[in-house]
């Protein structure tokens, strides 16, 4: 990857961390575990920044460092899997061995320890130990243990059929199934659910997707924009039972799913039972250490737990009162993490209203700001598109567009630069080039 130097800022600089006393190693020993996109990002961060780290990174799946965000294009046959490679193959091949006069100035190793799992860690004599026996001795340590699929209060213990979608495993799994003719229920109508029904259904199941509001991708989406991502969705045969729950789960006398039932009572047959319901933070390995932990690993604005050079980012962390799962926030906790690690200054982690950018099934999302029903609207709707903003006071404060996400990227320049609209005004809702060109007329 190439470098640049490292970003300055009026920001204090980060502590250099120690190594430990009892060693005599010229460099310091930097544990990653989890090996995901967050991983990924501080590996990327790291490549860009001068410093005397030996990475081990450390992961329960035989896969390293893939982007889980195109998992359902795989799923869909629309990409290889090769295509989720976040990192340049050099880096992913082991290590050299070490040299008995380690340099400082010398480029750091990356080591992958894959399919096994960091079974406890020792926060005071600074190892962590792994589920196949090996220990690993660090100077510091970053938690980057991501999530798992949160599963409502429904018991499916040793049912065929009932599935997750977090993996690649999972994704290959589940395109190893048969697929024609087999029905096929998503539970979870966020964009974990609706990227799962996609794949499903691009492989030709008969694919229902229920979601316990009435609203799909109701935390990036009002009403209206809900409603037209699902109008597209059921015109490539996605169907949807909205407002309902799964009471319970149901076998036949081989443990097979045979189907499922609702809270209202109705009842609904199935082959395939897919939760994807949201994410639990991954956080008990954490816990177990002493570190301090709510719903994630507590971190601060340097991404600092509880325990001396013990730090954690990513879809594991929380920060404040808020836990993470878009790649843009992740990727900015990367940033500040490797400047971190390396001793170079960089401003403190902040939290920000970024912008959420999709495509599912090929229909274009973005959602920037704040959705003020109360302010003024101005909305845009036909033709499968529907655009909303929000102004107050003269200022975009507030987009949703479903359909035709083109000007976003501008939308949010301008909700965040906030300044008055003006002449902009007459041509906002079609985008910049038409709301300048109008301007200058």
């Amino acid at each position: 990857m190439p470098r640049h130097r490292p970003r300055t800022t009026t920001a204090p600089p980060a502590a250099r961390i120690p190594r430990r006393p009892e060693t005599g190693d010229m460099r310091r020993k930097l544990v990653i575990v989890g090996a995901g996109m967050a991983a990924a990002y501080v590996l990327q961060e790291l490549a860009q920044l001068e410093h005397d780290l030996d990475v081990t990174v450390i992961g329960d799946e035989t896969e390293a460092c893939y982007n889980r965000v195109l998992l359902s294009n795989v799923l869909a046959g629309e990409n290889s899997e090769a295509d989720l490679a976040m990192l340049e193959p050099a880096m992913l091949e082991p290590a050299m061995p070490e040299t008995d006069s380690p340099e400082t100035d010398s480029p750091g190793t990356v080591q992958f320890v894959t399919g096994t799992r960091v079974s406890a860690i020792d926060t005071d004599a600074r190892t962590a130990r792994c589920a196949d026996g090996s220990e690993h001795p660090f100077d510091a340590l970053v938690f980057a243990t991501g999530a798992g699929v949160a599963r409502p209060g429904v018991d499916c213990s040793g049912i065929i059929g009932v599935e997750v979608f977090r993996t690649l495993r999972d994704a290959r799994e589940l395109r190893a199934l048969p697929a024609r003719g087999r029905r096929a229920l998503v539970v979870g109508a966020g964009l974990l659910g609706l990227e799962a029904a996609h794949g499903l259904n691009e492989l030709g199941f008969d694919t229902r997707v229920l979601h316990r509001n009435p609203v799909i991708m109701n935390r990036q989406l009002d009403t209206e924009g809900g409603a037209q991502l699902q109008r597209d969705l059921e015109a490539r045969g996605i169907h949807f039972d909205l407002g309902v729950q799964i009471a319970g789960v149901a076998a036949d006398d081989n443990g097979r799913l045979c189907g499922v039932t609702l809270d209202n009572g109705e009842r609904l047959p199935a082959d395939l039972l897919l939760f994807a319901t949201g994410i639990t933070p991954n956080i008990e390995l954490a816990a177990q250490a002493g570190i301090a932990t709510a719903r994630g690993i507590r971190v601060d604005e340097r991404l600092r737990t509880s325990a001396p050079g013990v730090y954690a980012l990513g879809e594991c962390s929380q920060f404040g009162e808020h836990c993470f799962g878009l790649v843009a926030p992740i990727r900015e906790q990367a940033a500040v993490l490797a400047a971190q690690l390396a001793g170079v200054q960089h401003p403190p982690f902040c939290l920000q209203d970024y912008p959420t950018q999709l495509k599912i099934s090929g229909v274009e999302i973005y959602r920037a700001g704040e959705l003020d029903d109360a302010a003024e609207q101005l909305v845009l709707r036909g033709n499968g598109v529907y655009r909303r903003l929000v102004l107050r006071d003269n200022r975009l404060v507030g987009a949703v567009l479903v359909g035709d996400k083109r000007g976003g990227t501008w939308y949010s320049e301008l909700i965040s630069g906030g300044g008055e609209i003006g002449a902009l005004r007459a041509g906002l809702i079609f985008g910049r080039d038409v709301s300048e060109a109008l301007a200058a007329a």
